[in-house]
């Protein structure tokens, strides 16, 4: 993780002169795993968070605000029992390690001073937040461990100690030494030696090292390597923890974050960066991009699901409406069965077998025919049960046939979403498709969950927007909602409306502004209609166009859905990216 004893120690320094000897103010838990201190001092309060997340463990200042819970759980009732007003007198780390502790002065009801710590351990699934007293007994902790659970048990009364693991050397007192042992008794990578022996040192520091020191063999046995390596690392330490020389960091990849560091990190020189002027800025828009990329990637396969669970469903009571059309192909012989009964019934005679035999008048020879009975009903009773089955076969097929046509309908919806799903790059593309879903009922509103009216927020995201080598503009619908307004609010009668033929996707429009639209304009919003569609990555994607005037919504049909004549086709292979095109932000 890029939250390293290294960072951390970077990062102590400026909370120490953030935060101390400020005052707490408030307290908040706005999640199982994580705390929020306010801390006043000069005239302004400061957040710190701090989280015990197992997947995302940090603490720094952050100015942003999260809701928090109308009822606070009770490790936030045990802190503000314990810390409103007190001051913060300290900030201290365990040698190199990820473990935090924060000293705290407060007043008990007679009035001496108390002192009590909050610890941070930063590992992992293992990390935990605890309220201490000045003996180190545990008042309380975020996450709580019975005897049976840990042989280190975490509950209340119970004296603090510090984890079982912390067994590996502190880098900075590290003797060369020492140092050389780490090599000469292990196999492994220099960047796993120095990760499994020495404390608070990541993997990414570790390559830094080694990488600075220009080594480049996987097995070393040379003590001048090794030197070098010892070197690089005690200088790297000395400029960070010693003299705080930092320029944090902010590492990306396509818009995502991928790491951050105290420093700039040369084995990180493929990928676009951006430089904080303090390591809490840094790790504030790191971990706030995480969570919302994180946020985004559960929302999105959430939709994901629901809309395939749908899709699932629906073709399954298509095939089985294509099955009751089969089985209707059966009805116009069984009446026919009852025509040839009723027409031979003046020649026929009761009978005990279970079939008759009657001339065949719809065969040209009037050939005989057998026709299988119920021995429990009489001629006439047999005839009058083939003409039930016959009609209700008849209506079973009409209904099959009106049951596939809206199937077919829901289909062609469920499949635009997924399409428009799988280009969505904001939060906001998803919280609109959810809204369609909602709005169609495929999923419970905020309001049924709720039980109470929906607050829905107002974050509406906008179409993307092109502009053609030609220097038209080229908008492109997120969602069918966006769809619709494109084509029926946006666009004018004279606009080009473009989209993929019989495959779901999004609407496309090129504004003329009544001029007339060069073929490269054409091509260009072709490849982008094919780009924003199920046929993503194909050749030979049909794309058909049109004036808008020519496109029609039916009445009461779904998001996205319309209808359109007069119009052209173009062919193009789809494009495996759109990087290439003016994209205006």
């Amino acid at each position: 993780m890029p939250f390293d004893g290294v960072v951390l120690s970077a990062l102590k320094k400026e909370l120490i002169s953030e935060l101390v000897d400020g005052k707490v103010e408030r307290i908040y838990q706005p999640n199982q795993f994580e705390v929020n201190l306010y801390v006043y001092k000069f005239g302004s309060t400061k957040k710190l968070i701090i989280s015990a997340n197992p997947s995302l463990p940090r603490i720094y200042i952050s100015p942003r605000q999260k809701k928090n819970p109308e009822v606070a759980p009770n490790f936030c009732m045990i802190l503000r029992k314990n810390l409103l007003g007190a001051r913060l007198v300290g900030i201290y780390q365990e040698g190199l390690e990820r473990i935090l502790k924060i000293e705290f002065e407060t007043k008990s009801e007679l009035g001496d001073i108390e002192t009590k710590y909050i610890i941070f351990e930063m590992m992992g699934r293992h990390s935990n937040i605890f309220l201490v007293d000045s003996n180190y007994k545990i008042i309380d902790a975020i996450k709580r461990l019975s005897f049976e659970d840990s042989p280190r048990p975490i509950l209340p009364g119970v004296k603090y100690t510090l984890p079982p693991v912390l067994t590996k050397k502190n880098p900075i007192e590290v003797s060369f030494e020492e140092f050389v042992s780490f090599f000469k008794s292990s196999n492994k990578s220099p960047e796993n030696i120095l990760t499994d022996n020495l404390s608070g040192i990541s993997k990414q520091f570790a390559n830094e090292v080694i990488l600075r020191a220009q080594v480049f063999e996987k097995s070393l046995e040379n003590e001048d390597t090794i030197k070098r390596i010892f070197d690089s690392l005690k200088e790297l330490l000395y400029c960070i923890v010693e003299k705080g020389e930092i320029l944090p960091t902010l590492y990306t990849e396509k818009g995502n974050v991928v790491d951050f560091y105290a420093i700039d990190l040369k084995c990180y020189t493929a990928y676009p960066k951006k430089h904080f002027p303090n390591l809490n800025s840094c790790i504030d828009e790191y971990y706030f991009k995480k969570e919302q990329y994180t946020v985004f990637i559960e929302k999105r396969q959430h939709l994901q699901k629901v809309i395939e669970q749908n899709i699932k469903k629906l073709s399954q009571k298509y095939e089985q409406n294509i099955q009751k059309i089969q089985e209707a192909k059966n009805a116009e012989v069984y009446r026919k069965y009852g025509d040839l009964i009723l027409a031979n019934l003046y020649q026929l005679r009761e009978t005990n077998e279970d079939f008759v035999e009657v001339i065949d008048y719809y065969s040209e020879d009037l050939s005989t025919i057998k026709i299988p009975l119920e021995k429990d009903k009489d001629l006439k009773q047999n005839a009058e049960r083939y003409y039930k089955l016959y009609n209700k076969l008849k209506k079973a097929e009409e209904y099959a046939k009106c049951e596939i046509a809206e199937i077919e309908k829901e289909l062609e919806f469920l499949q635009s979403l997924e399409a428009l799903l799988e280009k969505s790059q904001e939060i906001e593309d998803l919280l609109s498709i959810e809204e369609e879903l909602e709005k169609e009922s495929y999923i419970k509103t905020q309001a049924e969950n709720a039980g109470q009216q929906k607050k829905k927020e107002n974050q509406k995201s906008k179409p993307h927007h092109f502009i053609s080598s030609d220097g038209f503009d080229i908008y492109v619908g997120r969602n069918n909602l966006q769809n619709d307004f494109l084509t029926l609010r946006f666009a004018s009668s004279h606009d080009i409306w473009l989209h993929t033929q019989k495959i779901p996707g999004s609407h496309v429009i090129i504004r003329t502004n009544n001029k007339e639209v060069p073929q490269t304009t054409l091509i260009e919003a072709a490849l982008l209609a094919s780009y924003f569609s199920k046929a993503k990555h194909s050749t030979k994607v049909p794309v058909d166009y049109t004036f808008v005037k020519y496109v029609k919504k039916p009445p009461k049909t779904k998001p996205g859905f319309v209808i359109y004549d007069n119009f052209k086709t173009i062919i193009v292979d789809s494009p495996e990216n759109i990087d290439n095109f003016n994209k205006v932000e």
